[in-house]
C-alpha cells in the first residue's frame, strides 16, 4: 500500500511539472509570436540609422571627434540589427538544416546572453577556433543546445566574480567540440551521474523543471554527436559537445 501511495504521489509530482512546462511552453509561444512583430519594428528605424550613419562617413570636412562617434553608432546599430534577426530566425518553427559556423553559433548565443552574464558579474572568456569547418547541421536546434549550457552555467554562478569559458576546437578528423567551462559551486559526483535524466535538477524549488539537459542531450544524440559532463578541480562544472562534421 506504501509503494502504491508513494508511486501515485511521484505521478501526482510529474502530472503537475508537466502542467507547468506546458502552461510555461504555451506562455512562451504567445511571447514569442508578439516579439517578432516588436523584432519587426525594431529594424526599421535600425536600417534607417544605419544607413544614416554610412552617409555621415562618407562626409567631406566632418571632425574627426564626430566621425569616431558615429562610427561607433554605425557598428552598435549594425550588431543590434544582427543580433534581431537572428532571433527572427532562431524563432522560427521551420527546419534549419544547412552548412553551420560553429563559431557564429556560439557567438550568436553569447551575445544574446550578454545582458545575463553582466547582470551576474559573469566574466565571458572566448576561445574559437576560427579554422573549424562548417557542419552540417540545424542551426537552430544547436542554438538551442548552447542556450540551455550556457544558461545553466550563469545560473550556478550566482555570485559576483564568476567566469565562463566557451572554447571550439577540432576533435579528430572528423568532427568538432563545443566546450562551456565555469567556476560556479560545481555538482556532487552522484548529481553528475543523472544530470541527464528526465526530471533531475540540481537548482532550487522553482527555478528549474529537470527537462533542459535531458532535452539537449536528446538534441545532440540527434545529431550524432556526443554531450560529457565532468567537475572542474577547484569547483565548477565542464560540458563538452561533440559533432560531427556531416
Amino acid at each position: 500500500m506504501k509503494d502504491s501511495a508513494a508511486r501515485h504521489s511521484k505521478d501526482a509530482i510529474i502530472s503537475t511539472d508537466l502542467l507547468r512546462q506546458l502552461a510555461y511552453n504555451e506562455k512562451m509561444a504567445e511571447l514569442g509570436k508578439i516579439s517578432a512583430g516588436v523584432v519587426h519594428e525594431l529594424n526599421a528605424p535600425l536600417s534607417v540609422i544605419i544607413s544614416a550613419s554610412q552617409m555621415i562617413l562618407r562626409e567631406e570636412g566632418v571632425p574627426e571627434a564626430v566621425l569616431e562617434m558615429v562610427d561607433r553608432i554605425n557598428s552598435e546599430a549594425q550588431r543590434l540589427s544582427h543580433l534581431t534577426k537572428g532571433l527572427l530566425n532562431f524563432g522560427s518553427h521551420d527546419e534549419t538544416i544547412g552548412d553551420v559556423d560553429l563559431n557564429l553559433t556560439a557567438e550568436f548565443i553569447l551575445d544574446f546572453l550578454n545582458f545575463e552574464a553582466a547582470r551576474r558579474g559573469v566574466l565571458v572568456l572566448r576561445q574559437l577556433d576560427y579554422t573549424l569547418p562548417v557542419i552540417r547541421t540545424d542551426a537552430n536546434l544547436l542554438k538551442q543546445i548552447l542556450l540551455n549550457i550556457i544558461m545553466n552555467a550563469l545560473q550556478a554562478m550566482e555570485n559576483d566574480g564568476g567566469k565562463l569559458l566557451v572554447e571550439t576546437a577540432a576533435y579528430g578528423p572528423d568532427k568538432v567540440s563545443v566546450m562551456i567551462a565555469d567556476n560556479g559551486p560545481g555538482i556532487t559526483a552522484d548529481a553528475i551521474d543523472r544530470i541527464f535524466e528526465r526530471y533531475f535538477t540540481t537548482k532550487k524549488p522553482g527555478n528549474g523543471t529537470g527537462l533542459g539537459l535531458f532535452v539537449t542531450k536528446n538534441l545532440v544524440e540527434n545529431m550524432g554527436g556526443e554531450i560529457k559532463v565532468a567537475g572542474r578541480s577547484g569547483g565548477g562544472t565542464t560540458f563538452t559537445v561533440i559533432l560531427p562534421v556531416k
